[in-house]
């Protein structure tokens, strides 16, 4: 009787999770853990779209990116680009206008926004999204109070990592993972939160895969929630 009960919940379950369009190991930009245990996320979304293809476009202004940033700017964005999600990452001209911009920083605009980096915790690159309001969404407070449409995104990169010994793969996924966030993805390696197994179900969006050095393209996974999220 016990087994039949929780096999039945197991069922109930997947069968509201695909009605939603959302799995139960989507990740969120945004969440939190409430003291519960359970989990609140913010569902954002990307709305530009080419009107021919219907697939999300990204139009990127790469002209602020310096050093090993800029060196692998076009393989990142060509990552995201060739893959099997409905998305389109293209480069800006003057006939395209961006609505994604990036940036080297100076040293002591890192410094400034995130602290003296220690060997323990290190930023190496970060995302801002911007809602159809235009207000910059940072935190979670700041996600629950937008218009949860995104028009427009920034995203900077450390200029100078300190105690991470940075690889071509590194700056590579660094930049696929951030371009993931643009999309409005989360981080997949949060053990609160549907943490996704390196192993079984690789991720860019999670750091444990990262660091792994294996892949540097977007996997399955991402894949997998940009059509969930987006309808495909």
């Amino acid at each position: 009787m016990q087994k039949k009960l929780v096999s039945l919940l197991f069922i109930l379950t997947m069968v509201f999770s695909f009605a939603l369009n959302v799995y139960a190991s989507d990740h969120e930009m945004y969440y939190k853990v409430n003291s519960s245990g359970s989990v609140s996320t913010v569902p954002l979304r990307w709305i530009n779209k080419n009107s021919s293809t219907g697939r999300l476009k990204v139009i990127i202004d790469p002209v602020y990116l310096s050093g090993n940033w800029s060196t692998n700017y076009d393989t990142a964005r060509s990552a995201w680009h060739s893959s099997a999600a409905p998305v389109e990452f293209t480069t800006s001209s003057s006939l395209t206008a961006p609505n994604v911009r990036l940036a080297t920083t100076t040293e002591s605009y890192w410094t400034n926004r995130f602290g003296p980096p220690s060997l323990t915790y290190e930023v190496i690159g970060v995302t801002d999204v911007v809602d159809t309001n235009g207000s910059v969404i940072t935190t979670y407070d700041s996600a629950a109070a937008s218009s949860k449409q995104i028009k427009l995104a920034s995203i900077y990169f450390n200029p100078k990592p300190v105690y991470m010994s940075m690889s071509k793969h590194d700056y590579i996924v660094t930049m696929t993972h951030e371009f993931g966030h643009v999309l409005c993805l989360g981080h997949s390696h949060d053990p609160k939160y549907n943490p996704a197994d390196p192993t079984t179900d690789p991720s860019i969006m999670s750091y444990t895969y990262m660091w792994m050095e294996k892949n540097y393209a977007p996997q399955n996974h991402e894949i997998g929630e940009v059509k969930r999220f987006y309808g495909y």
